[in-house]
């Protein structure tokens, strides 16, 4: 990674805490919505091309949507200020997974996409290990 562009990533990831640390609402809500931007940032900094965020298919919502070359990814974030409940990505439960095929499933219909590629990432966003947070690309996740 350039010099350039990890200090675009580093003013975008300021940016998206200072948005988020001075925003109303509840802590767990804050936590969530600063995880995508780093995600986000993180996506764009792997050379994804984001389509659309918090993107609702008939009452399901999948995280971020992108595209990494030709293929489509379906994206589930997940952050976490400690392990008190596992790891991020223990967090993708099976049962969540069902339900961001099915909106995968709905969405390239919706969008009469045949015959796209389809992936499954997991970005997972690390608070617990001090100052600055750790932003894994899992993919091919499930």
């Amino acid at each position: 990674m350039t010099a350039l562009r990890r200090l675009a990533r580093w003013l975008r990831d300021g940016a998206a805490y200072l948005k988020h640390r001075f925003s109303k609402g509840a802590e767990h809500m804050k936590l969530g919505g600063y995880g995508e931007d780093l995600a986000v940032n993180a996506l764009i900094a792997e050379g994804y091309r984001i389509v659309e965020r918090n993107a609702r298919i008939y009452k399901r919502e999948v995280d971020i949507i992108a595209t990494d070359g030709q293929t489509l990814v379906f994206i589930e974030v997940k952050a976490r200020k400690d392990h008190s409940y596992g790891k991020p990505l223990e967090a993708v439960t099976p049962k969540r997974r069902a339900r961001i095929r099915k909106a995968a499933e709905l969405y390239v219909m919706k969008n009469r996409m045949k015959n796209a590629p389809v992936r499954f990432d997991v970005v997972c966003v690390d608070f617990a290990g001090g100052d600055a947070p750790e932003v894994e690309v899992v993919k091919n996740a499930f």
